[in-house]
């Protein structure tokens, strides 16, 4: 059985490798989410590991994001030091030497970190589901080299208690989202992910899914768009991620604020349609991304953008249409280029 909190870095010492453990809520009023990240990164021919915490809070009514990031860079030897402490990504407590500190348990996430932005604040009590996802369809896949990044949903739906506070903004209360788990030898070329736990009048229901094109030897070519998707509604799960049917899946949108996807297994269609807008309507921010191999991506991410979801029969009857205004939708484009130095990019 896959474990989904296991700290990887730890398994692949000296290998150039990055790594996500991360969280994200959004308010039951749908006015205010925020994004919780604990990164690690080794470049490759190094053995340091810069350790990496961010914390992205999204003001719906304002129209206004405010993102915190702090980083730390630790040396072979403290880090393994280091790892002997935390049992996995559920047993976390770290005090790093520029002042911040982040703890993670199974009930509750709690944190300060202070560096570009300003600084952060975090303390939230935490209710889990144990509901889990494993988008590739075998096992192996994640251990395997290809594909060159892996992802997992630690849990689709997690409940949140507490508060947070980065920079400018400031929330406090209950939100309702997800944790995820990625990690891998290198980000994607090009992507478009999203995913859901908040649809109306469905409080069960989750989706998740992608596009994405691959790298291949060594970045020369890269796969054509490999679609996957996962939905579970009225107590089933209905899973799109048959290898033969991967790179057939029609995208008819994939661009930084939105995404369209028809997807089929032997039974089902499901259709997908992902609307972020623009900058200009909804709170998004934009992070750059630093890749083992030091190339850096800006990947853009709203929280708040509209999900269409239509679940049809092979005979074309419709059997369900979920909708929500809580989407998670994050978008890494070739074509960009960070516009700055720093680790918050321009939208």
């Amino acid at each position: 059985m896959l474990d989904s909190t296991a700290i990887r870095m730890q398994a692949a010492p000296g290998r150039g490798l990055y790594e996500s453990f991360y969280f994200r809520g959004t308010g039951a009023d749908g006015k205010h989410a925020f994004w919780l990240k604990h990164n690690m990164l080794r470049h490759k021919g190094s053995r340091d590991v810069r350790l990496e915490g961010a914390l992205v809070l999204f003001d719906r009514n304002a129209n206004k994001t405010s993102a915190v990031y702090s980083c730390e860079v630790i040396d072979a030897q403290r880090f393994e030091r280091m790892s002997h402490q935390a049992i996995d990504w559920e047993h976390v407590a770290l005090q790093l030497h520029n002042g911040s500190s982040v703890q993670i348990g199974r009930n509750y996430l709690s944190g300060h970190i202070t560096g570009e932005g300003g600084s952060a604040r975090w303390d939230l009590q935490v209710q889990r589901s144990g509901m889990k996802l494993m988008p590739f369809p075998h096992e192996s896949m994640y251990r395997l080299p290809w594909p060159s990044n892996k992802l997992l949903t630690c849990d689709c739906h997690v409940d949140f208690h507490g508060s947070l506070w980065a920079g400018e903004l400031a929330f406090s209360g209950r939100f309702h989202g997800m944790n995820g788990h990625n990690w891998g030898t290198g980000h994607p070329h090009c992507y478009a992910y999203a995913n859901c736990a908040q649809f109306r009048g469905r409080d069960s229901a989750y989706f998740d899914g992608f596009s994405a094109q691959v790298p291949l030897a060594g970045g020369l070519v890269v796969t054509p768009r490999l679609s996957v998707g996962a939905l579970h509604a009225r107590g089933q799960w209905h899973i799109f991620n048959s290898l033969r049917r991967v790179a057939g899946h029609p995208v008819r949108r994939l661009d930084d604020y939105g995404w369209q996807v028809e997807l089929s297994n032997d039974s089902h269609r499901l259709e997908v349609d992902v609307d972020g807008a623009s900058p200009q309507e909804l709170p998004w921010v934009a992070l750059n991304y630093e890749h083992p191999d030091r190339h850096r991506s800006p990947i853009k991410s709203t929280k708040f953008a509209s999900l269409k979801l239509r679940l049809l029969r092979r005979n074309g009857e419709v059997e369900d249409e979920l909708f929500s205004d809580a989407c998670e939708l994050e978008t890494l484009l070739p074509a960009n280029r960070p516009a700055t130095e720093g680790y918050v990019g321009v939208p």
